[in-house]
């Protein structure tokens, strides 16, 4: 079984129904990838039906957002994100906080 470093910002809470490693509103990634080519996007969303099973909280691997005011060299420095739906139907980090 994978590990991962609790230093990492964990997933407070998700919102992104579709996901797969979405869980009662409870992200299971390992570790997920915020970012997409600069967009505000999480990277690691899965749309797939099959659900995992859940095992560890998810907690966020790498930031990719540049202007986010969280963002230290690509590590995610707020205490807690929340991951959901934007009103485009994008699934995106809602703590993003322009820098």
């Amino acid at each position: 079984m994978a590990t991962v470093n609790l230093d990492l910002t964990p997933i407070h809470q998700c919102s992104a129904d579709g996901c797969t490693f979405n869980a009662s509103a409870s992200c299971h990634a390992p570790a997920i990838t915020v970012g997409d080519h600069g967009a505000n996007h999480c990277a690691t969303f899965l749309g797939i039906p099959t659900k995992h099973s859940p095992t560890n909280d998810g907690h966020v691997g790498a930031c990719q957002l540049s202007d986010c005011s969280h963002n230290a060299d690509l590590t995610c420095t707020a205490s807690t994100i929340e991951v959901g739906t934007s009103a485009g139907g994008g699934t995106e980090c809602l703590t993003y906080s322009a820098a």
